[in-house]
């Protein structure tokens, strides 16, 4: 009883506990994957794409030069002119290229998708970043920046973003904060994707502001990247990005023997790589290959599959704790039993099994009156018998074992042959033992 009512205690919880597990992985399974080739991509027509954003770019007369690499996306914004660079997974960037990113002149606009802490840490912009919400959140704009003014309420704020050392313009209780560093260009930062993609494009006032953000500049070079890049080649600063002296802005040099704009120092020899980088372990884990070579969905569903095998079993398992014993709802006799076991073998023409039953009884009975092995087989059983009574062996050895025929009158003298051997040896062992007694 009282492993019963423990049960009882620990049975809700476990309910609760386990749905909210299964709804984690759900909602996992249904995140968006930046490495699929489809996320974020201006020729993608898929709900997680953005050609509709795309289009709309050049509807509004300016120019979509797509990239897949950063160091092409540096080459293109070195070309000069007013231009915004429209970085949509910054987590799969170098942070060597998010460090040169930073440092862009003041002409170039770079807008960051939903950058984590990480990457933020990588950029050395000096935001803190916290998060993420469970779905973004769509609240009023919140400030004076014209494309969240005319894009009124917008699905922004996912991640949440705060700047440590800059005075940044934020918006939408954090979730998009534009930051305008001395000597470089200006940095937005976005909490959340849904603005960008087509199937949340026509909600709330996602497509004006994604739009509003990108329309700034007459040009727009996208990097549209879906895998993890590798370390830059050691090599001179990028054309146009020069090294720009960052003395009193957030990641300067005075303070983690970085050089310039993030770039190497004086002390650091080419080919090495910059603290916190290769020879740094806090980021094995993100470039761990098994990690890599499996979108997160993929590790979600093996989870859900793990619960589903653990609830499966625990629904097949036997009772937990000592059985407990029940009074009946009612008093059955022995004889009404027999007649309702019977009654189901003949309704369901078990003439064979129903034999079979009075022969095992028949045989154990046997055995137990000439005090034999329990595992005493037919034949030796029917020679015991045969040698006792003197009836042939082989006759013995049908009644004890034999078959039925499919009829219920053959059944009816099978049965009562096994009755009438059994009577007669026990009768004849109780009339030899009384004789000996008379004998003696």
């Amino acid at each position: 009883m009282k492993n019963l009512r423990r049960l009882r205690l620990i049975l809700p919880f476990a309910v609760v506990l386990g749905l909210a597990t299964l709804t984690g992985i759900a909602h996992a399974v249904q995140q968006s994957d930046p490495t699929d080739a489809s996320f974020l991509s201006p020729t993608s027509q898929e709900g997680d794409g953005a050609k509709l954003l795309a289009d709309r770019l050049t509807r509004l007369g300016v120019t979509v030069d797509v990239r897949t690499r950063s160091d092409e996306a540096l080459s293109a914004v070195a070309t000069g002119g007013a231009t915004t660079l429209f970085v949509t997974t910054p987590e799969l960037v170098h942070p060597a290229y998010l460090r040169t990113f930073a440092a862009l002149p003041s002409q170039v606009r770079i807008v960051l998708v939903a950058p984590g802490p990480n990457e933020l840490n990588d950029a050395r912009l000096g935001v803190v970043a916290r998060g993420p919400r469970w779905t973004a959140a769509a609240p009023p704009p919140g400030c004076a920046v014209e494309p969240a003014v005319a894009g009124g309420p917008a699905a922004a704020l996912r991640w949440q973003y705060e700047a440590t050392q800059l005075s940044p313009l934020s918006c939408y209780d954090g979730g998009l904060v534009e930051l305008e560093p001395h000597g470089f260009g200006p940095v937005t930062l976005i909490g959340a994707a849904d603005p960008f993609r087509n199937d949340r494009a026509g909600e709330h006032g996602n497509g004006r502001l994604a739009s509003g953000l990108l329309s700034r500049a007459p040009r727009v070079v996208w990097l549209d990247l879906h895998e993890r890049e590798s370390a830059p080649a050691p090599s001179a600063p990028a054309p146009g990005t020069g090294t720009p002296d960052r003395t009193g802005e957030p990641g300067d040099s005075g303070e983690d023997g970085s050089g310039p704009g993030g770039g190497r120092s004086d002390d650091e020899q080419p080919g090495e790589a910059p603290p916190g980088e290769a020879g740094d372990d806090s980021g094995a884990a993100a470039d761990n290959p098994l990690a890599r070579a499996f979108p997160p969905g993929v590790w979600a569903a093996l989870a859900l599959l793990v619960l589903a095998a653990i609830a499966l079993a625990l629904a097949s398992a036997r009772r937990l704790g000592a059985p407990v014993a029940e009074p009946l709802p009612a008093r059955v006799r022995a004889a009404e039993t027999v007649r309702g076991l019977g009654g189901l073998y003949r309704r369901a023409g078990a003439r064979g099994a129903s034999l079979r039953t009075v022969q095992s009884a028949a045989r154990t009975r046997l055995i137990e009156h000439f005090d034999l092995p329990g595992d005493t087989d037919v034949d030796e059983l029917a020679a015991r018998v045969a040698a006792d009574t003197g009836q042939p062996e082989d006759d013995i050895r049908h009644v004890l074992g034999g078959g039925v025929e499919d009829s219920d009158e053959e059944l009816v003298r099978a049965a009562t042959a096994v009755q009438e051997l059994v009577r007669l040896v026990t009768g004849r062992q109780n009339w030899q033992h009384s004789d000996e007694g008379n004998l003696t």
